[in-house]
């Protein structure tokens, strides 16, 4: 694959690293980065680096909320944010996010990938006796590839062009070329960073095996059927990318279909069953699960609720979950998207609207998504409002890839199969068979429309309007923004600061 662009390295990484206990698993930083013979010497050892890339990867989706800044807020849909810098986002489309310049810095998911890519050199050369046996060295690699690929996918459906980085940096010396300049790396056009994505997701199914609800960090650490997940993404947005493109379809239908023929996982049936089923859903690990950000208080993997914006908590939630009103959370609003459709009458009884939000039918400031609405109490305190949250970020799980395959499908023109598995999905809530149009055009909106309700909150609608090219209730997205690759977001300016090689998006030039 060849190279492209400039971009200094440093903002790639090098980490500072400290040692860490055994229960944080996920929230752990990496170990320091030394001599294989001196330190990459056990399985131990190396499971140690990897908790420490799923850390960094969570550091970046979590930090200040981004997650929900990059995937929900720009899609329009359902969550009227009150927090005054999402507004910037919501109202009219502006990025150019005041004191949240990290919002549009890539560094983070760099650190992660580049950390990931390092335990993947180094556990490559350990010997296979390390190991308790072969398959755990395969599962420490499958494991950091996938963090790398998902790392990459996030950056490129934020950003657009982004830069590949082709080795682990280890040493500053890695950044200075022989003649003591500063090593750049280029902003490498999209389609071939989705190539080096599918890439290193093939080599992270190849490595990897499927797993089951119930074992041992089910759905927290990546197997097959996550990879598989991500390869299915991966191809159907590479296929958007291209105007559409039959066999990058076919392949994500495939990828799709053997997630769902072989993860061990099924559906939640919220009619059948209710709350429990849906409070499962969201605490995580449950049967529907692929691949989640653990937030768990008894692995210290979670961190006290409260009001304000600063996590995804304090911009989700407002009373009676939070005490008090919080100033940062969204309300309903019926002009935002999604709610005029679940207001129709073969909505009635669809039981989402129940169990994923709080009050939707009074419609209101008390109308919020609920999937980040579980808490355990401090045991540590005796303040009635020290609470922990307990909601896992659900990444991937098995509805989404249904949904996925139903798009896939609707653009082959293969509308029978895009309907099955629409329907499925609408059965569990409670709405009756599709009854609309049979053409594209109406069945990619029922897609839409159905990932939009069932994946509310997660931080899938933004990336579906990109994908879909469907920005129905998104006035501010046009026809010109599009064609300066305005629905990206821009490249921070402190990154051409440091290297003004870079050349800002089209759309972004000038605004910042």
């Amino acid at each position: 694959m060849r190279k492209l662009g400039k971009l200094n390295i440093f903002i790639a990484t090098i980490i500072s690293i400290v040692f860490f206990g055994c229960s944080d698993l996920l929230d752990r930083e990496p170990v320091s980065i030394t001599h294989p013979d001196v330190y990459w010497s056990s399985q131990s050892e190396a499971e140690q680096a990897l908790a420490g890339s799923y850390a960094l990867f969570k550091y970046a989706m979590t930090y200040q909320a981004n997650f929900l800044h990059w995937g929900e807020f720009p899609g329009k849909t359902f969550m009227d944010s009150k927090f005054w810098i999402t507004n910037y986002i919501e109202g009219n489309g502006n990025y150019v996010l005041p004191y949240r310049e990290n919002t549009q810095e890539w560094k983070f998911f760099y650190r992660a990938a580049n950390w990931a890519f390092t335990i993947e050199q180094y556990v490559e050369g350990m010997p296979e006796e390390l190991f308790n046996t072969p398959q755990e060295k395969n599962r420490i690699l499958g494991e950091a590839a996938f963090v790398r690929a998902l790392s990459y996918f996030y950056m490129t459906r934020v950003w657009g062009e982004i830069p590949i980085v082709h080795e682990s940096i280890e040493s500053s010396d890695q950044l200075i070329t022989e003649d003591g300049y500063i090593v750049e790396v280029a902003r490498s056009e999209e389609k071939e960073v989705l190539e080096y994505i599918l890439e290193t997701t093939e080599k992270s199914i190849g490595l990897l095996e499927y797993a089951s609800p119930g074992s041992n960090n089910w759905a927290i650490t990546a197997n097959k059927a996550s990879a598989e997940a991500l390869k299915a993404h991966v191809l159907l947005w590479y296929a958007s990318r291209e105007g559409g493109n039959n066999e990058l379809i076919q392949q994500s239908i495939d990828a799709a279909t053997s997630v769902i023929n072989n993860s061990n996982t099924s559906l939640i049936d919220y009619v059948a069953e209710g709350q429990e089923g849906f409070e499962k859903m969201i605490k995580g690990q449950s049967k529907t699960g692929l691949f989640e950000i653990n937030i768990n208080a008894s692995m210290d993997e979670s961190f006290r609720l409260a009001k304000g914006g600063g996590n995804h908590t304090g911009m989700t939630l407002d009373q009676p979950i939070l005490d008090g009103n919080n100033g940062a959370g969204p309300q309903g609003n019926p002009d935002f998207y999604g709610f005029e459709f679940m207001i129709e009458p073969e909505r009635e009884n669809d039981v989402r609207k129940e169990l994923f939000f709080n009050e939707f039918d009074r419609m209101g400031a008390r109308t919020f998504p609920l999937k980040y609405s579980l808490s355990s109490d401090d045991p540590a305190s005796e303040d009635p409002y020290a609470v922990f949250s307990e909601s896992n970020i659900l990444i991937f799980r098995l509805a989404d890839i249904y949904l996925l395959r139903a798009e896939a499908y609707t653009k082959l023109g293969e509308y029978s199969a895009a309907i099955d598995d629409l329907n499925l999905i609408r059965s569990k809530a409670g709405v009756p068979d599709y009854s609309g149009t049979l053409d594209q055009s109406g069945l990619i909106k029922a897609i839409f429309d159905e990932r939009a309700i069932e994946l509310v909150a997660e931080a899938h609608v933004a990336y579906d309007r990109i994908r879909m090219d469907y920005f129905e209730g998104v006035s501010w997205m046009n026809s010109d923004r599009k064609a300066k690759s305005g629905q990206f977001w821009p490249v921070s300016k402190d990154v051409i600061l440091r290297n003004p090689s870079i050349v800002q998006t089209e759309y972004w030039q000038g605004r910042l």
